[in-house]
């Protein structure tokens, strides 16, 4: 039962990351790929509709986890707390930049969001790196001060997600303007390969991960082979390169769900709570799952003049 739980745990999360990291990327990289006010205004219409859809799993993962492993929760939240507080002030602002853009119709009103959108997608993407790093040398009940690996993954993760966010982009935007995200992809996958290869031969040697040998071999190749693939794919096939560069983010997922499962097997809640949260899931979680297969069927497709505005 308790392995049962703990993968749906990481499913939760895996979709933040490869739904949500897309969002944050493209936020990071809003107004720095060309196309002007054009440009801009493109890249929030192409994200506007996945947004909600994909935060809401963030909030799905913190619920489950308290609810199905709580005492790994508090261990967490205690000792990573100052790295949780700047991801939901990085997330709260990063939606108010989003809804507050166009608010007025002004250039320096629109320019003051810009960079707060600009700023708020570098945070949150740091705040989960600097977390999932923590997660990754065990640190779950020790200090809470920056380490050097944290600040590590925090630069890693950064990467990933701008690299995620510009799939997403070369994807989504009107050809023109899909020509500077995916010539990012182009140059840039490489590179991110290397830094993941890094991260994770690193965590091996210095972080006392024996245990995660294996695990962390296989996700460094399969990351790094994927983000080299999506960068030779994301000109004649976009939506397969956004699939690859999520690829390195799923597996951070499934290395913190190896490193931290003799703690979460010595956490899972009572018979009551896992019993009614199961029946919650079985009602709400087929109803999220298909609102999310229409969304992604209905608007993954390049935009053009004609699409809705969103934001």
């Amino acid at each position: 039962m308790t392995i049962g739980w703990y993968v749906t745990l990481g499913v939760f999360l895996a979709a933040y990351m490869l739904l949500d990291g897309f969002v944050t990327g493209a936020a990071l990289l809003h107004g720095r790929l060309g196309g002007a006010e054009r440009g801009r205004r493109a890249t929030i219409t192409a994200f506007g509709p996945f947004f909600m859809a994909g935060e809401v799993w963030l909030v799905v993962t913190v619920a489950a986890l308290a609810a199905v492993f709580p005492p790994l929760e508090s261990a967490i939240f205690k000792s990573r707390f100052p790295f949780l507080v700047l991801l939901i002030v990085a997330w709260l602002v990063r939606d108010g930049a989003i809804w507050l853009r166009s608010g007025l119709d002004g250039a320096r009103w629109r320019a003051w969001w810009d960079r707060t959108l600009n700023a708020a997608g570098f945070g949150l993407a740091a705040a989960v790196g600097l977390l999932l790093g923590d997660l990754l040398a065990g640190r779950v009940t020790s200090g809470t001060g920056v380490t050097w690996y944290g600040l590590a993954s925090a630069v890693v993760v950064v990467s990933l997600f701008a690299l995620h966010g510009a799939a997403f982009l070369a994807a989504r935007l009107p050809v023109d303007l899909a020509a500077g995200p995916a010539g990012l992809v182009r140059r840039r996958a490489p590179v991110a390969a290397g830094g993941y290869a890094a991260l994770l031969a690193l965590g091996v040697v210095t972080q006392h991960a024996e245990g995660t040998v294996t695990w962390s071999v296989a996700v460094l190749a399969a990351g790094a082979a994927a983000l080299v693939g999506a960068g030779r794919l994301v000109t004649t096939r976009p939506r397969t390169s956004l699939a690859l560069t999520g690829t390195p983010l799923a597996g951070l997922v499934l290395l913190v769900g190896v490193r931290l499962w003799p703690m979460a097997e010595a956490s899972l809640a009572g018979a009551g709570s896992l019993a009614f949260l199961h029946g919650l899931l079985v009602f709400v979680l087929p109803v999220v799952l298909l609102a999310q297969l229409w969304l992604w069927w209905t608007f993954m497709r390049r935009i053009d003049d004609g699409s809705v505005t969103w934001f």
